[in-house]
């Protein structure tokens, strides 16, 4: 069990990887990223694909290193309104789009 678990996540790791390459603004594939888990996470499949989406694919898709280190970036440049701004922002956003994509999967599931 354990050794397929580990497969489990890595598939969607890989795929999350990617697809976080493919985007370079960190902002916007962060708020994917929780629409994401809020949609997958709130779908009636089974453990092991919920572990494949939301831990190995959401998981490798959204950073929050790289997000800090861009906070950190504007905290060095002097720009705290900005910094204050973002921070604040990107907490609401992402728990806004959990909570819409919990929503438009319940949508689907009934």
């Amino acid at each position: 069990m354990k050794n397929n678990t580990f497969f489990l996540v890595s598939v969607g790791a890989i795929l999350g990887a990617v697809f976080r390459w493919q985007i370079d603004e960190i902002f916007i594939v962060n708020l994917i990223g929780c629409f994401l888990l809020g949609f997958f996470n709130s779908l009636d499949i089974l453990k092991r694909y919920k572990l494949t989406l939301c831990v190995g694919l959401c998981g490798s898709m959204t950073t929050f290193s790289g997000w800090s280190f861009y906070l950190y970036k504007l905290l060095n440049q002097g720009l705290y309104q900005l910094f204050l701004l973002d921070s604040i922002s990107i907490v609401l956003l992402g728990v806004l789009a959990i909570g819409l994509g919990h929503i438009f999967a319940k949508k689907l599931n009934a």
